[in-house]
């Protein structure tokens, strides 16, 4: 019978070609086996077992069995000695391949029972060849087959070859299930890291350190809600698809800096999602590196950290506000003295003027210059957060609504002017003043924001914001509210001027355009008031006011009280006038002196004390800036009732609230007189007082 060599020539016709019949249960290895028998001009037919592969040899006798050891139904040695029983099958070459039984003492065996060859699993394609070419070659010379084992031999022989064969299932029994608990443990490992990446709030992008643009080839579930793309909409992609117009150039730098360097880098950036809403993201990129310490990919961390850079952003501003108020309740007071001295005499010289006299219109527009600058000390009063405040409860709608005439003339005609105020609303507890105070600033700016033409609107609705808002919110308490909202379709702001839009004297406006006060006073009144502020912004996209204020359960009350009748500013009575500026006790003197009251002024506690010691007469009330030196105008008042229980008392300063409180603690329903005083506001005052 020729060997594999001596067919390795051309093609050879169909039937003449040698049949060989494969026996193997593997998937793989018939089809290698069978490759290369085809290749050398075999025609290869298979079988999965030992019956199998008898019945198909019966009825097409092969040139060739090449048979595996280990196959159910029935074995190899098994085929091999029902093989050599068959007169028909036992002249055709039966060759063991296997690569379980390998050790010399399962060769002899299986070259006992009638096997022409025994090859080893695995093995070279030219040594399988040249070992299956020789073990043809000593067939076709007649070389004589190691003689067949027979009865109790053949018996003993199977014997021992069941009792290996049982050894050896054992043994890949048990390296079997050694690998499968290890697959186990290493799937549920798998599984757990899985689960862990999912839940993490933070997101996951992984990108190819080696495919070009760094691409991100996985996206955990989180980085998925985090931006609002798919996981398929951002592979292949790289991770500049966040960025936008408003992202640091400098932070993309450094990351790039870092990818190129294959380093670690962490960053605070602002990035975009799918929506186009912006968000600050704290990115940590570190190199992930193979078993050579290779760079092969770059994981990315990333966390929302919008709610605490706003949270920092509002800490900042309060305590930027905080060391400006102060400042500004400062140049307050003294602004409010030097106000008082202007606009008394000025009001009161151009009262004893004769109707004619050119000096007249000269001295109404110094009043009208102080009056100017009062404003502006009360918007500083106002920023500072300090001012005298008088509270009622309101129906927030109402306000709105009673305004709109005002805020439509105000706005003017080219601006659509939207109210969105259903009365009767929630109620809050403010000072009505300072409540379209703040409506009116807030739709001025509105105004001057769009150009031209846009829309203007103004909300008043019942909200609740809840723990997770209060959480990222400085000084916000979970609860319900009455929000007022003011939005407008103008030029919006971005993230540098929105830092600084309630500083004091801050504005984008023209020269001369505006006082940079408007929305300081808007912060001053929201503080002082206990409400909360926000706002967003964005370039091109309009700006939107959020004022959040308080909701009481009070029903509010918009009935106007009836006009006070006329009072007589004059009187009898004695008053002890204490204050500290020289020129604003000349002028109060002056001015209650010519009403008919008998005035004794000091200039501070001390001195009052001792001309109230002296005076032998009844003193009916007591005038006395709050802030004296050495002794508060509180501490005068306390010693002075002890000698005189029936003496009335009128505070007066022109420090903002809170530092009057600093200086001294009112009893309820003291009688209190802010500055700048004018002579009308002194003696309507100092009258109520004495009844």
């Amino acid at each position: 019978m020729p060997g594999l060599h001596a067919v390795r020539t051309p093609a050879v016709p169909e039937r003449s070609m040698k049949r060989a019949l494969l026996v193997e249960d593997a998937e793989q290895t018939p089809s290698l086996l069978q490759t290369l028998l085809e290749e050398h001009g075999w025609q290869v037919t298979s079988a999965d077992n030992g019956a199998e592969a008898l019945d198909k040899a019966r009825h097409e006798l092969p040139d060739l069995v090449i048979s595996d050891l280990v196959m159910p139904v029935m074995d190899g040695l098994m085929l091999l000695r029902r093989w050599r029983a068959d007169e028909r099958l036992s002249l055709v070459p039966f060759i063991i391949c296997t690569a379980t039984f390998t050790d010399a003492e399962d060769e002899r065996l299986a070259l006992s029972l009638g096997a022409d060859a025994f090859l080893i699993k695995p093995t070279t394609p030219d040594d399988f060849i040249s070992k299956l070419d020789a073990a043809l070659s000593r067939v076709a010379t007649g070389a004589p087959r190691p003689p067949t084992a027979a009865g109790d031999e053949s018996e003993a022989g199977m014997k021992l070859y069941n009792q290996g064969l049982v050894r050896k299932l054992e043994a890949k029994s048990h390296q079997l299930r050694a690998a499968y608990q290890a697959l186990r443990v290493e799937h549920a490992e798998l599984r757990m890291k899985d689960r862990a990446i999912a839940a993490l709030s933070q997101g996951i992008a992984i990108t190819d350190a080696h495919a070009g643009d760094n691409p991100i080839v996985y996206a955990s579930p989180s980085f998925e809600k985090l931006t609002g793309y798919a996981a398929s909409e951002l592979i292949g992609r790289n991770c500049r698809l966040l960025q936008g117009p408003l992202t640091d150039a400098g932070s993309v730098t450094r990351i790039r800096e870092a990818i190129a360097a294959g380093r670690a880098c962490t960053v605070e950036l602002l990035n975009y999602r799918k929506d186009g809403a912006p968000f600050w993201n704290s990115m940590t990129i570190s190199p992930v590196l193979d078993e050579q310490g290779r760079l092969t990919h770059f994981v990315g961390v990333q966390t929302d950290v919008t709610e605490r850079r706003n949270l920092e952003q509002e800490l900042r501003q309060s305590q930027k506000m905080e060391v400006a108020g102060q400042l500004a309740a400062g140049i307050a007071h003294d602004f409010n003295n030097l106000l008082s001295v202007i606009l008394s005499y000025s009001i009161y010289v151009s009262d004893e003027l004769d109707p004619k006299s050119p000096l007249r219109e000269e001295l109404d527009e110094v009043r009208k210059a102080g009056e100017r600058a009062a404003a502006l000390v009360r918007q500083l009063m106002a920023f500072s957060r300090r001012q005298r405040l008088q509270p009622e409860v309101l129906d927030l709608a109402y306000v709105v609504r009673d305004m709109e005439k005002m805020l439509r003339r105000l706005v003017g005609a080219q601006i659509d002017l939207s109210l969105l105020a259903a009365s009767p609303g929630g109620s809050i507890e403010a000072d009505p003043t300072q409540v379209e105070q703040v409506v009116m600033n807030l739709a001025v700016n509105a105004r001057d924001a769009m150009t031209g033409s846009g829309m203007l609107t103004v909300e008043v609705s019942n909200v609740e914001l809840d723990a997770t808002y209060a959480a990222s919110h400085a000084d916000v308490l979970p609860g319900p509210y009455v929000m007022l909202a003011v939005s407008d379709t103008g030029m919006g702001m971005s993230p540098s001027t929105l830092e600084h839009i309630f500083e004091p004297f801050f504005t984008t406006k023209e020269k001369g355009k505006g006082t940079g006060l408007g929305l300081a006073t808007v912060f001053g009144i929201v503080k002082q008031t206990r409400a909360h502020l926000w706002v967003t912004s964005e370039p091109g996209r309009g700006t939107t006011f959020k004022v959040y204020f308080p909701r009481v359960d009070q029903a509010a009350t918009t009935a106007q009280p009836a006009a006070a009748p006329p009072v007589s500013l004059r009187g009898t009575e004695t008053i002890l006038l204490v204050e500290d500026d020289d020129q604003v006790r000349v002028m109060e003197a002056q001015l209650l002196r010519r009403q008919g009251y008998t005035v004794l002024d000091a200039h501070n506690g001390g001195e009052a004390f001792l001309i109230a010691e002296r005076y032998g007469n009844d003193i009916e009330l007591l005038v006395t800036d709050v802030v004296l030196p050495r002794m508060s105008g509180h501490q005068l008042a306390e010693r002075m009732r002890h000698q005189r229980p029936l003496m009335k008392v009128l505070f007066t300063s022109g420090y903002t609230e809170d530092a009057v409180a600093q200086q001294a603690t009112l009893e309820s329903g003291a009688h209190f007189l802010q500055k700048p005083l004018t002579a009308s506001t002194l003696l309507r005052r100092v009258r109520e007082v004495l009844g």
